[in-house]
């Protein structure tokens, strides 16, 4: 078996990533991240017994995007593997929401591999973030002053529960997680896979691509293992921040009350928790209340100083509001705090 077959399966079995007999869905844009992992994944496909299912969202966001979903159909069949192709205006929604087109993009297309997934009785969904993919999204997080849960950046699974189509819970996998961009493009050399190319991954527009192009390999000059340093620091956050999520959960069954309009947080108990779980307790509660909403830093910092204050409310973004008393802390949505 290829080195690459080697590190995958190994990484998927550390991991848990497949399921023996199962269907998974495959996310492949055509690149060379996406073709690698359809590539790998079917020399693995004997051990674990698995089949595979190819979705490709057209974002037409490029002149090419026509293209390359005709190239990951004739590829899927080549391959004699079943496809789901789909097309999405993201500029336009991106307008008509007023969100970022890259944030657009991931949302659009997360909603179209679950409804592939659903739609043929997948719970598995596998995409091709490498070790490179890791490392950028570290740096990302870091600029923005992200803490252990943001520094820890991408899992190598993660349930997709954001949405109601995910029945019974979706997996996103990511079995390329600890294999670098250099080892995916050998790959794909050594096997003859041509991928295409999208000139937009190279545009300096976007962040991503000014961390990719300019600040990783300037950093690589100082420290050529960087992206496995990254990695390894990825990692770390994540088992701490598991570890304080366990915490978490420890004391809110005390220390919360939930109800059809809002949470209820004993203010005293609140206060004698560490700030570090104050936080996550707050963004808890965030979670049961408004569901999606994601509050920033600075808002959770706002929030902490009012109940230390004992202000009696403060409004937060998304028709949020923290209401304060002598005795309780609590967090609804507009229209029941008054």
């Amino acid at each position: 078996m290829d080195r690459l077959h080697d590190q995958v399966a190994a990484f998927c079995e550390r991991h848990a990533l497949l399921t023996p007999g199962s269907t998974v869905v495959v996310a492949v844009s055509g690149g060379p991240d996406s073709l690698c992992l359809l590539h790998v994944l079917l020399q693995l496909a004997p051990h674990w017994r698995l089949r595979f299912h190819v979705a490709h969202l057209d974002h037409q966001l490029r002149p090419e995007s026509a293209a390359d979903a005709r190239f990951v159909a004739d590829t899927a069949a080549g391959w004699d593997l079943p496809i789901t192709l789909a097309q999405a205006d993201i500029a336009a929604i991106s307008r008509r929401e007023r969100t970022g087109i890259e944030a657009t993009a991931r949302t659009v297309r997360l909603r179209f591999l679950l409804e592939t997934a659903h739609g043929i009785g997948a719970t598995t969904i596998a995409l091709g973030h490498t070790a490179d993919d890791q490392a950028e999204t570290v740096l990302l997080r870091l600029l923005r002053g992200a803490g252990p849960s943001g520094l820890a950046a991408m899992r190598p699974s993660r349930p997709a529960d954001a949405t109601q189509l995910a029945e019974p819970a979706t997996l996103l996998i990511r079995p390329l997680l600890a294999t670098s961009r250099s080892e995916v493009e050998a790959y794909c050399a050594a096997h003859g896979l041509a991928p295409r190319h999208d000139a937009s991954n190279e545009s300096p527009i976007h962040l991503r691509n000014s961390v990719r192009g300019y600040i990783l390999p300037l950093l690589k000059s100082y420290n050529p293992r960087i992206v496995t340093t990254l990695g390894r620091t990825a990692r770390v956050c994540a088992e701490e921040d598991d570890f304080l999520n366990q915490l978490v959960a420890a004391a809110w069954p005390t220390l919360a009350r939930e109800d059809h309009a809002g949470v209820t947080l004993s203010r005293a108990q609140f206060e004698r928790l560490h700030p570090a779980l104050q936080r996550r307790v707050l963004r808890q509660a965030v979670a049961c209340v408004g569901g999606a909403v994601e509050l920033e830093a600075k808002h959770v910092d706002l929030a902490l100083a009012a109940i230390k204050a004992g202000r009696k409310r403060l409004q937060l973004p998304r028709g949020l509001w923290l209401l304060i008393s002598g005795t309780d802390v609590r967090l609804t949505m507009r229209g029941q705090a008054d």
